[in-house]
């Protein structure tokens, strides 16, 4: 995987504008989502889930690419804007990535994805039409993952992941 796959915007690009958007109605809609609580003490640097978490990156890239077109990109975004945002493009190839780069957590190699599906000490929210993906690391509390939308909810089977029988499920 090579940095095609990963644009860097500036804090006020207006491209991000329509996903924030996006973001902001479908959390205010409460009836497709789908949250995770992260134990506290779980690590996406722990090389023991490692393989866990290469199943869960090519699960949601699989959904990713399902619904987003070849030309499309997804937003991903800082919620608390920290970061600048960036564009994804899922149809850059992810297969020919060595098993290091995937799960990307060893200080000397770049990492495949390089905002990553779990929350690490940042939150990151990838953006599409209808549907988001959000890492949230929380000072407050125990870390979450939330996945909104019935289209992305559908191409995940998420009982089937093994790193997310880790985490508790929350009933919203």
């Amino acid at each position: 995987m090579n940095a095609r796959a990963w644009q860097h915007l500036d804090f006020d690009d207006p491209t991000v504008a329509p996903s924030l958007a996006v973001l902001d109605a479908l959390q205010r809609e409460e009836r497709e989502v789908v949250r995770y609580r992260i134990p506290e003490g779980f690590s996406p640097y722990d090389e023991a889930v490692a393989d866990e978490i290469i199943e869960l990156q090519q699960r949601v890239l699989e959904a990713l690419r399902k619904l987003v077109p070849p030309e499309g990109r997804l937003a991903v975004v800082d919620p608390e804007d920290h970061h600048p945002p960036l564009l994804f493009h899922p149809h850059v190839r992810f297969e020919d990535v060595s098993r290091d780069r995937l799960w990307g957590y060893k200080h000397y190699v770049m990492p495949a994805w390089r905002v990553g599906l779990l929350p690490d000490g940042d939150s990151w929210c990838f953006v599409g039409p209808d549907f988001a993906w959000e890492a949230l690391y929380l000072v407050t509390g125990p870390s979450e993952l939330v996945i909104r939308g019935s289209r992305l909810l559908s191409m995940l089977d998420l009982s089937s992941l093994r790193l997310l029988r880790r985490f508790e499920r929350l009933e919203s």
